[in-house]
């Protein structure tokens, strides 16, 4: 298993938008970035594409806005959309394809350090199921 933390704001995708007659990812540039920094973090943690079946475990640190009361954030960033970038980012550097990840852990909070904490695994699978 691997483990990594990546520093930055975590970003979504799946949230598109047409422009002139284009189909494009509306934060297209800050997607890129977010993919690049986790690929980079995850190379430099040892990380190696396997054909193996996978399990990753992510949690997503979010700044908490001043005004804002509740102990967890359940208004912007959908968890599924953040997981989608993040499996997206380790595709052909933790594993040749997304479609190996069996396994998804994934939580959301409010964090000081802004960024995701990243483990990848492939032993130990049984205990999952």
């Amino acid at each position: 298993m691997i483990s990594f933390f990546v520093d930055g704001l975590p970003i979504t995708q799946g949230s598109m938008k047409v422009i002139n007659g284009r189909i494009i990812h509306h934060k297209g540039s800050e997607l890129a970035a977010w993919r690049s920094a986790i690929a980079l973090t995850a190379r430099q943690h040892g990380a190696r594409p396997t054909t193996d079946p996978v399990y990753i475990h992510i949690k997503f640190y979010l700044p908490k806005p001043r005004t804002v009361k509740r102990q967890y954030p359940t208004a912007k960033n959908d968890l599924d959309k953040l997981c989608r970038s993040v499996l997206d980012g380790l595709t052909s550097i933790a594993y040749v394809d997304d479609s190996q990840v069996v396994s998804i852990v994934a939580q959301k909070a409010y964090g000081e350090r802004v960024g995701a904490d990243i483990s990848i695994g492939t032993r130990g699978l049984e205990q999952l199921f």
